[in-house]
C-alpha cells in the first residue's frame, strides 16, 4: 500500500473516531457551535469515502462526478467552519466583517469549483477558505487576548477547534498554492502525492484537535 493511500485510510479512521465522540456528546450540554462541528465531521467522512472510492474504483466512477462531489463537500465544510466562527465571534467587533468575508468567499469558492469542473486547470478552490479561515483565526485570537485574558486555554473547547483549523489551514494554504507549479509528469507524480499527504496529515491533526475539544466539555469552562 502506498503511503498516500495509507494516510487517507488512517485519516478516515481518525475522522470516524471524532464522529464517535460527537455522537457520545450529542445529548450532553455543550455550546451551540457543536452542531456545525458535527456536520463538518460527517462531511469529512463522506469526503474520505469519496477519495478512497476515487483511488480504488476510479474506473467505475465518472471522474467529473467525483470532482463535483469533492468540491461540493469541501464547500459545505467551509460553510460549517465559517458558521462556527460566526458563533464564537458573535459578541466581537469583527462579526460584521466576518459575515461579509464568509459570504464573499463562498461565492468565489463556488465559482472556482465550476471552473475546475469545466476546464483543465490546476486551480485549487480550497485556497480561498484556507485564507478566509486564517483571517477568522486572527479575529478570534485578537478578540481572545483583548476580552478573555483569564481564560484557561487548556480547558477551552473553542480554542482547540480554532487551533486545529489554524494549523490545518496554514498547511493547506501552502499546499494549494504550491501544487499548480508542479507538473503532472510521471517523474513528479510521487512528489505531488507526497505534498498532498502533508495536507492530509494536517487534516488528521485538525480532527484530533476536534476530539480534544470534545474532551474539554467535561470541564466546567468549555467556551
Amino acid at each position: 500500500m502506498k503511503l498516500h493511500n495509507f494516510i487517507v485510510i488512517f485519516g478516515t479512521g481518525v475522522i470516524f473516531v471524532s464522529f464517535i465522540f460527537s455522537v457520545f456528546f450529542l445529548k450532553k450540554e455543550k455550546p451551540a457551535y457543536y452542531a456545525h462541528i458535527l456536520i463538518f465531521i460527517v462531511l469529512g467522512l463522506l469526503l474520505s469515502i469519496n477519495t478512497i472510492s476515487n483511488n480504488n474504483i476510479a474506473w467505475i466512477l465518472n471522474r467529473k462526478l467525483s470532482i463535483f462531489i469533492e468540491q461540493a463537500l469541501l464547500t459545505f465544510q467551509s460553510l460549517m467552519l465559517g458558521l462556527f466562527f460566526l458563533n464564537i465571534l458573535n459578541a466581537s467587533k469583527f462579526i460584521f466583517k466576518a459575515k461579509y468575508i464568509l459570504a464573499t468567499s463562498l461565492i468565489l469558492q463556488c465559482c472556482l469549483s465550476l471552473i475546475v469542473l469545466t476546464k483543465n486547470t490546476e486551480i485549487r478552490p480550497s485556497i480561498i477558505p484556507n485564507t478566509v479561515l486564517l483571517i477568522f483565526c486572527f479575529f478570534y485570537f485578537k478578540d481572545l487576548i483583548k476580552n478573555k485574558p483569564t481564560l484557561v486555554l487548556a480547558n477551552s473547547a473553542a480554542f482547540w477547534v480554532v487551533l486545529g483549523i489554524f494549523y490545518s489551514c496554514c498547511i493547506g494554504f501552502s499546499v494549494n498554492f504550491l501544487i499548480p507549479f508542479i507538473s503532472k509528469d510521471p517523474h513528479t507524480i510521487d512528489l505531488r502525492l507526497q505534498i498532498f499527504s502533508i495536507a492530509n496529515i494536517a487534516n488528521i491533526i485538525l480532527y484530533l484537535f476536534l476530539i480534544k475539544s470534545y474532551l474539554c466539555l467535561k470541564h466546567p469552562q468549555n467556551s
